[in-house]
């Protein structure tokens, strides 16, 4: 008698699980049916500037790519002078209609130099024409993954949280003046899966959901001010690159392809949304189970990643 005393609810708990995933699965699936706004809304003209954090590999390569191939001028971040020469020479030989420039300045240990990088710019548009109308803050990583908190030093605790919180935060704050000097704006912020809570890259975590957290507040101030700059965030799974190597498949794009998904999201209309369709599948799972279960799936997961960058390792 008691335990059908429970066949209803658990039918209608059961039921609401059910719906509520296809809900999720669908709102989430249909921002992949707007067109990106990109082209239009940030470079009407054919003329304008984006500038990308993080360029000279992986992810923030990729999104040079694909911008040069949406016609704008791009403008390269990095610490290493020869390798954003040598990365901008391969666009121009790619992209030979759109042009290219670079800034150099170290991501760690960030200081008041940075407040340089807004004249920076100003000279290249001014040498070049167009605007800037494109801020990609993708540069980001961990100095030490797949470790415990303790294990970390002050000094690479410092560096994970410059490369990922305070350099992005910094130079937003920079270039959003000139930004807005422009017809209209957008900055992109490269966020993370991570930024959920996961074991062993705790600092690298809180960092992305630092990154969460600026995006929607910078968004709602811009929002609540008029200015005609937009703010967004792009949640993004693995990755194949070459500081991530692993086998690329569905659910596991190289960089060009992430970068292609991240700037079709442009316009969906949401302030977070996933770069990658497939990446928003495994989120909803995120959402719909239990944590405790996705702690133990993600922990043994990490590990085993561990294991793999350690077999690396050795065979360096």
């Amino acid at each position: 008698m008691a335990s059908a005393d429970w066949t209803k609810p658990l039918a209608y708990i059961g039921l609401t699980t059910v719906a509520y995933t296809t809900f999720k699965l669908l709102r989430g699936a249909s921002i992949y049916l707007h067109p990106s706004t990109l082209t239009k809304e940030y470079n009407p003209t054919g003329k304008n500037w984006a500038l990308v954090t993080g360029a000279t590999d992986g992810i923030g390569f990729g999104f040079c790519q694909e911008l040069r191939a949406r016609g704008f001028n791009v403008i390269l971040h990095g610490r290493n002078e020869t390798k954003l020469q040598k990365r901008a020479k391969e666009l121009e030989a790619e992209f030979p209609a759109t042009k290219t420039s670079i800034i150099v300045l170290d991501v760690v240990g960030v200081t008041n130099a940075i407040d340089e990088v807004g004249s920076q710019v100003r000279e290249t548009l001014a040498r070049n024409g167009g605007e800037l109308s494109v801020l990609v803050n993708n540069v980001g990583g961990d100095s030490k993954p797949y470790t415990m908190l303790e294990a970390y030093t002050f000094e690479e605790a410092q560096e994970t949280l410059d490369k990922n919180a305070v350099f992005m935060l910094q130079i937003t704050r920079v270039l959003l003046p000139v930004l807005e000097a422009g017809r209209r704006g957008i900055v992109l912020n490269v966020s993370s899966i991570s930024a959920y809570g996961m074991p062993f890259i705790s600092v690298y975590s809180a960092s992305k959901g630092f990154v969460d957290t600026l995006t929607r507040a910078l968004e709602a101030e811009c929002v609540a001010e008029g200015r005609n700059v937009d703010v967004m965030g792009l949640r993004v799974g693995p990755t194949r690159t070459s500081a991530f190597d692993v086998k690329a498949g569905l659910f596991v794009p190289n960089s060009r392809e992430l970068a292609i998904g991240a700037l079709n999201r442009v316009g969906c209309g949401e302030v977070i949304a996933w770069a990658y369709f497939w990446h928003s599948v495994q989120g909803v799972m995120f959402d719909v189970m239990p944590r405790s279960v996705l702690m133990k799936i993600t922990a043994k997961k990490m590990r085993e990643l561990k294991k793999e960058e350690e077999e690396k390792a050795k065979k360096r």
